[in-house]
């Protein structure tokens, strides 16, 4: 978001003066993320507002953990990893938090109803994320920006810890990101006839123009956790779970619209 990388930028020099790893700050931000939890889990509308900050602050850090990575060469294939995974557990955690608030008063909704509710806001949120992250990886792509160099395993064993989050990036979140790609793959070809690796530069450029990479972008992290942020300040929690079930039509229609533009763009019918 707009708002949020100012001031992760503005702690990033100041983190690099520290002796903080960049772990270390994904460390805190999850530690916030699982009081942020904890605190949307009671019935008490004082804790929801301190919620609603700690996901805030958890946002810039989770924004400055990569820079300060960058800012002082310690990019690692583990810190990768480490973020992406923890967030996966934070978010898991509010939403199993945020399923009891959909039995109380969520219009008459049972608990089981509830949950599942959360369940798949869930799963729709994990969706966002994918195209998310796909669409700004498209972006790049269409460009030749961005370029990350693929890690080189080392020789000795890896350590235990490495093994663990990595494993955990294959098995639950790098298959539905490989889905997105697929998905968008088949997309372009729908809209042109052609497959992504047969385009040309100006046809991945008109694909994965800003309109498209905006409309998904913004699906990011740092607009879920204000979303949420809002619901639980106006003392309504699973508003959010709401909020995340209409996320699924407008992820379809976004697609739908880049189809149509695609193809006026290219002067097909």
């Amino acid at each position: 978001m707009v708002a949020v990388q100012p001031a992760a930028n503005a702690i990033v020099p100041l983190l690099a003066r520290t002796s903080l790893e960049p772990w270390h700050v994904v460390a805190c931000h999850t530690v916030l993320g699982f009081l942020a939890a904890g605190l949307v889990a009671t019935r008490q509308p004082g804790n929801w507002l301190a919620a609603a900050a700690l996901l805030q602050v958890k946002t810039v850090l989770d924004n400055a953990d990569g820079g300060l990575a960058r800012a002082t060469g310690r990019v690692t294939e583990f810190g990768r990893y480490l973020d992406t995974v923890c967030d996966l557990a934070v978010n898991v955690a509010l939403f199993a938090a945020l399923a009891s608030h959909g039995a109380a008063g969520g219009g008459g909704l049972g608990a089981a109803a509830a949950a599942l509710g959360s369940a798949t806001a869930l799963v729709i949120v994990t969706l966002a994320l994918s195209a998310d992250f796909g669409a700004q990886k498209r972006y790049e792509e269409a460009r030749g920006l961005g370029a990350r160099p693929t890690p080189v395993a080392p020789a000795r064993r890896d350590p235990w810890y490495l093994a663990f989050v990595r494993g955990v990036y294959r098995t639950v979140l790098a298959p539905q990101d490989r889905a997105y790609q697929a998905m968008d793959g088949a997309l372009f070809r729908l809209a042109g006839g052609t497959a992504w690796d047969a385009a040309t530069a100006g046809q991945r450029q008109r694909w994965a123009d800003l309109f498209s990479t905006g409309a998904l972008v913004n699906l990011g992290l740092s607009t879920q956790y204000l979303a949420l942020g809002v619901a639980l300040a106006l003392g309504m929690p699973y508003a959010y779970v709401v909020i995340c079930w209409c996320q699924l039509p407008y992820l379809l229609a976004v697609q739908a619209l880049r189809v149509a533009r695609y193809r006026a763009a290219e002067g097909r019918r």
